[in-house]
């Protein structure tokens, strides 16, 4: 039953807790975000996120002030129902595509930043799956170990998660290198999923990483990984993330093929996930995909979708988040195609278009493509950092330094990437909410502008 909104408490710019604030430039409030109060005092129906921006962009009319209100009021019901953690900042490879920088091991920071303490306490306040959160149902809760190699203390870490809250499922991202570990694994412990990237053949996913055995440390990798991965009867499994570049862009079909041929066995994975490249430096910039890059890539994907998914088992699919990407690919598919699975009439949109909370997932060209805005990023995940900071998107393009300094080398302000320093007494709801208007305060207002005048671009090419 859907109660309406909850009472919250409206977060301020002034009242966000952020060891860096006295860093940051000081700006008038956004009227958006005082207007949540008015709102919020009234009460009204659960929309998702997702459905506010939706429909703002297809009906192509400028967005006022109340939407904006409304659509941040609707993040702040969708509790993250993921506690990611960059566990590590130092790393084995210096990937060309990558968002971090060559670092130094940040587990002094972490120890004084008691964050193991901070993921525990944390994991151990995230809603359940059960619980009915202003008209909505939750997803399952999971804890996610972003990066960036696997160090021994973080096995403990995953067993004390396990003890604190059962019903959440575990996973990591690693390179393969997880395999050194084996010998100390602790004895029972198994993880939920576990994800191992393949950016292309031997040759490009060597290129694309920087050495001669990133290949080969992956695969072998994905050859082990169901050692410490539940069985499928329990829901465990094998994803590989593939990060489209110019490299890559021509091997979706041999990737899928590696990962799901069997050869006397189970295939080395159980899905493929494909995204595109944020260029966030002078070196991965190089990479970014041009349209004809895409348009090779986007053929791939169609390829390797027919040939391994079912209606029932979606094996390969693709996630954006760039609106760049998106306009990218309504060139390729043709501008009026694309609108056509972004439709304006509500009853094909509820036959075409689904949303989970802030995700949009359509059918475009006969692919199930998710998108993700990041004008309304917040609710995908509570992002934790080595140093037990709350940070938000794109902030691994700093070193951790820069971060905790509020400015980088070339003199970015950075101190607007951290939401506050999490302690073991923080409040999971407070701080989320703060993470919301934070993050919109200085970037998402921005990239819904951007995201608007794209989808007027195409708009206008799709009538002519």
């Amino acid at each position: 039953m859907n109660e309406g909104y909850k009472p919250i408490k409206i977060i301020r710019r002034e009242d966000i807790s952020n060891p860096v604030a006295e860093k940051q430039e000081t700006r008038p409030e956004l009227p958006e975000i005082s207007l949540q109060h008015e709102l919020r005092e009234k009460g009204g129906e659960y929309i998702p996120s997702g459905s506010w921006w939706y429909w703002n962009m297809v009906d192509g009319k400028p967005i006022d002030d109340k939407t904006k209100a409304e659509m941040l009021l609707a993040q702040k019901e969708e509790l993250p129902y993921m506690v990611s953690a960059v566990l590590e900042r130092a790393c084995n490879l210096s990937c060309n595509h990558c968002l971090y920088q060559d670092e130094k091991s940040s587990r002094e920071a972490s120890i004084k930043g008691r964050l193991s303490e901070v993921i525990e306490h944390m994991v151990s306040n995230m809603p359940k799956a059960s619980e009915d959160t202003g008209g909505k149902r939750n997803p399952e809760p999971e804890f996610l170990s972003g990066g960036r190699i696997l160090r021994p203390w973080h096995l403990d870490l995953f067993k004390n998660l396990r003890d604190v809250r059962p019903d959440v499922k575990i996973g990591m991202i690693d390179n393969g290198t997880f395999t050194k570990l084996l010998a100390k694994w602790p004895e029972g412990l198994k993880m939920d999923w576990i994800d191992i990237s393949i950016d292309g053949t031997e040759e490009h996913h060597n290129e694309q990483r920087g050495s001669t055995n990133a290949y080969s440390e992956a695969i072998h990798g994905l050859m082990r990984a169901r050692e410490i991965i539940r069985p499928r009867s329990e829901g465990g499994y094998v994803a590989s993330l593939m990060t489209l570049t110019n490299i890559n862009a021509g091997d979706v079909p041999k990737v899928a093929d590696v990962l799901f041929e069997e050869s006397g066995g189970e295939p080395l994975a159980d899905k493929l996930n494909l995204t595109t490249m944020g260029p966030t430096n002078a070196v991965n910039t190089e990479l970014e995909m041009r349209v004809q890059d895409l348009a090779q890539a986007w053929d791939g994907i169609k390829k390797a979708s027919a040939k391994y998914n079912t209606p029932t088992n979606q094996r390969v699919s693709l996630r954006l988040y760039r609106i760049e990407d998106l306009e990218k690919l309504a060139t390729i598919v043709g501008e009026k195609k694309f609108l056509e699975s972004f439709p304006d009439n509500e009853q094909e949109a509820r036959e075409r278009v689904s949303f989970r909370g802030n995700f949009i997932e359509t059918n475009i060209d006969g692919i199930l493509v998710s998108y993700l805005p990041v004008s309304i990023w917040p609710p995908e995940e509570l992002l934790i950092e080595a140093d037990g900071a709350y940070r938000v998107a794109y902030e691994g393009q700093f070193t951790l330094d820069e971060l905790r300094d509020g400015k980088s080398k070339d003199g970015r302000n950075t101190g607007s990437y951290t939401v506050a320093q999490l302690t073991p007494e923080t409040d999971f709801r407070e701080v989320y909410e703060k993470a919301v208007d934070h993050y919109w305060q200085y970037f998402g207002h921005k990239k819904l502008d951007n995201e608007f005048a794209t989808f007027q671009r195409i708009r206008e090419k799709a009538s002519k």
